[in-house]
């Protein structure tokens, strides 16, 4: 029953959130990767790092 509603609703927005906000979509896409970069370096693991 949810899971109809839910497609009810995507059927209706879909159309909104994809093609409206495409740019905008982009935009996150970019910025979470640069989010990363700057987090993490890029580096899967740190090594240099000390445990506490």
């Amino acid at each position: 029953m949810a899971g109809q509603g839910f497609a009810k609703w995507w059927a209706l927005m879909s159309p909104y959130y994809t093609k409206a906000y495409q740019e905008m979509w982009v935009g996150v896409g970019l910025l979470g990767f640069v989010y990363y970069k700057i987090s993490f370096g890029g580096k899967k693991a740190v090594k240099d790092k000390p445990a506490h």
